[in-house]
């Protein structure tokens, strides 16, 4: 088995595993917050260890931040959280206006490829374009 450790949270979506990268202070924690608020568990937060076994790969937590989300302005609080979700997607963060049509996008994690889905953090949408890549991910 092979892992890395990514600069990123993680969040469960009905035992989809969702990868959320971008810059310090770009929102991932924020948008995990909103993607738990809607019905997700936390996986990990600013921290997420991919595990590749065979042809996946599974998210973990740091064993130091268990269950912890950092909400700005609030600071740190113990939610629930899950371990050892099968990873479905990457979402990267960007402060920047993302295209009308977006084309269909992959990304590689650990040789792998994966669904990507660029999103600009603080859009209303966010949550719901996330859910429905994941719906389109299993639907064709």
């Amino acid at each position: 088995m092979v892992s890395k450790r990514i600069h990123g949270s993680s969040v469960a979506v009905e035992d989809n595993g969702i990868l959320i990268i971008g810059h310090s202070g770009s929102g991932k924690s924020d948008l995990a917050l909103r993607l738990i608020d809607s019905g997700g568990t936390l996986i990990s937060d600013d921290q997420t260890l991919c595990l590749k076994k065979q042809n996946e790969i599974f998210l973990f937590s740091i064993e130091a931040i268990y269950g912890l989300l950092e909400i700005r302005n609030m600071g740190i609080i113990k939610v629930p959280y899950v371990e050892n979700v099968k990873m479905k997607i990457i979402v990267s963060l960007v402060q920047k206006k993302t295209e009308r049509l977006y084309p269909k996008n992959e990304k590689r994690l650990l040789g792998l490829k994966f669904p990507h889905l660029e999103i600009e953090p603080n859009e209303i949408s966010a949550v719901a374009k996330i859910k429905l890549k994941l719906n389109e991910r299993f639907s064709g």
